[in-house]
């Protein structure tokens, strides 16, 4: 039950927060004019490649969270003379190298990305929707956070807590790792 519980709870939270952004997103812009999400600044998509493309990472992200949950498979070394780099690599390739790696290689089996992807992206997304979620609220029931807001802090914000929980969630892997 509790992995049920678990698994709805977190599901929910970011079906519900990626819905509020694009609820507000178009309120705020609905020519999209004042976006900032590189989907719509960079590439130029309109409102339904949009939410097709966010709708669908969002969507498999759930899938391997759900994999995670439900049918676990171990992604820690057997070996136990990894250092901390080799670690992370490990986790997320299935193989001995160091973690810069992970940024310009891919693990060659599906299950071990899709569960990567799933331990990984729900842990960003519930960061993400957070951020977002307090973000529209400060946007919409303050005047104050309005002259202060810019997509380079939120961006910031979003990149270094997910590099915070990606170093903070390998680190206390690699301890459990060492003790057993």
């Amino acid at each position: 039950m509790k992995k049920t519980a678990t698994f709805i709870l977190i599901s929910a939270w970011i079906l519900f927060s990626r819905a509020y952004d694009a609820y507000c997103t178009h309120n705020l812009t609905p020519d999209l004019s004042k976006e900032s999400n590189p989907l719509v600044a960079v590439l130029g998509m309109n409102w339904t490649p949009l939410l097709v493309t966010i709708g669908l990472l969002t969507f498999y992200s759930l899938y391997c969270y759900f994999l995670v949950i439900f049918k676990p498979i171990s992604l820690i070394p057997s070996k136990k003379e990894y250092s901390f780099s080799n670690f992370v690599a490990y986790l997320y390739l299935g193989k001995k190298e160091s973690w810069p790696a992970i940024f310009y290689k891919f693990p060659k089996d599906i299950h071990r990305f899709n569960r990567y992807f799933g331990l990984m992206m729900s842990k960003f997304l519930v960061y993400a929707g957070i951020v977002s979620t307090v973000m529209w609220l400060l946007i919409n029931y303050t005047e104050w956070y309005k002259n202060v807001h810019s997509a380079a802090v939120i961006y910031s914000v979003l990149i270094i807590g997910c590099a915070f929980i990606f170093y903070f969630w390998n680190k206390k892997m690699y301890q459990d790792y060492l003790k057993v």
